[in-house]
């Protein structure tokens, strides 16, 4: 019971399996199998590792039958399904259940990058402050990005889709190369350098009559997207564009036009202490300009230089952006 305790995702997609390998559910209880399995990308995959396991379980109780004294083949229908849903439970739980609740991730800290090669020989570069869960099956090729951004390079595979998740948004592709990012909790923004993939701006089934999935979009190399909870729109970049969405990986920031909030957001990925617009004055300010993505006092002794900024140190190093006197 303890074991149970510490694995309760796990208990929970075996009790489903069971009861759906058992009976028909009722309405009654499809609705709340339906809503189990939407309430997390975790309950949707702990049930996919559990009904993979039973299967693999059904087979080996398919085999040739064993000698007679085993107990084995004098169970009754029923109390077989139990021993066979107990026995994958066990399995989960002794070595599976780790995989389940902590697929492989990967993760960068402030200011670092990281490039990571995956088993299928597809890359995915990391940009500052990013994690990603990669959980890959015989059916498919599935990516989280948690936080952050992170550029892809999918190796072909027509028969395993390579499937990134990022808050609500869902991003498909077989073989190309896209960036993704998140802005906040609702947005994500999509850049595809080569090939094509499609955006869908909900990232968990639906399965109401009432409620229809949206038609997920297709997006060509030297597009970009914005997608949210019910929306994605999309705009073709020019090649300065898509140089300026791709400069992080270059370690530069490219700034053309932004303002002066704008820029200090983008710096502040990059930084463990946060520079602060500290005038409403000055935050509308339009700053261009190719800076290192650690350059942030050379950032600063262009704005004193060109626009009479100066950069006041406050409480806990945080840097406040005021006109200079």
């Amino acid at each position: 019971m303890a074991q149970r305790a510490e694995n309760p995702l796990i208990s929970q997609a075996a009790e489903w399996l069971s009861r759906r390998q058992r009976d028909t559910l009722s309405p009654e209880e499809q609705r709340a199998f339906d809503a189990w399995l939407d309430a997390s990308p975790h309950h949707a995959v702990a049930y996919a590792r559990v009904e993979s396991t039973w299967e693999r379980a059904q087979r080996l109780q398919a085999a040739p039958p064993a000698p007679k004294s085993s107990h084995w083949r004098v169970l009754p229908s029923r109390r077989r399904d139990v021993f066979v849903a107990a026995a994958v439970l066990l399995l989960l739980i002794g070595g599976g259940s780790w995989w389940v609740l902590h697929p492989e991730a990967y993760r960068t800290g402030v200011g670092e990058r990281r490039t990571v090669a995956l088993a299928d020989g597809s890359r995915v570069e990391l940009n500052t402050a990013s994690v990603v869960r990669v959980d890959y099956s015989r059916q498919g090729r599935e990516v989280w990005l948690q936080e952050g951004e992170a550029l892809f390079d999918v190796a072909k595979d027509a028969n395993r889709p390579f499937v990134v998740r990022a808050g609500n948004v869902v991003v498909q592709a077989v073989g190309t190369m896209f960036n993704v990012r998140l802005l906040g909790r609702q947005q994500v923004e999509v850049t595809v350098t080569e090939g094509v993939v499609t955006v869908n701006g909900r990232s968990k089934p639906t399965r109401s009559t009432t409620s229809p999935e949206p038609m997920p979009r297709t997006i060509m190399a030297g597009t970009g997207a914005l997608a949210g909870p019910e929306a994605v729109t999309t705009v073709r970049l020019d090649h300065e564009s898509l140089k300026q969405r791709t400069a992080w990986q270059r370690d530069l920031i490219e700034l053309r036009g932004e303002t002066l909030e704008q820029a200090v957001a983008e710096f502040n990925r990059y930084r463990t202490v946060p520079m602060v617009v500290g005038d409403p004055r000055i935050a509308s300010i339009r700053i261009g300009g190719t800076f290192a993505t650690g350059e942030s006092p050379k950032f600063l002794a262009a704005l004193r230089t060109g626009f009479n900024v100066a950069a006041v140190e406050g409480p806990g190093d945080t840097v406040y952006l005021v006109p200079a006197r």
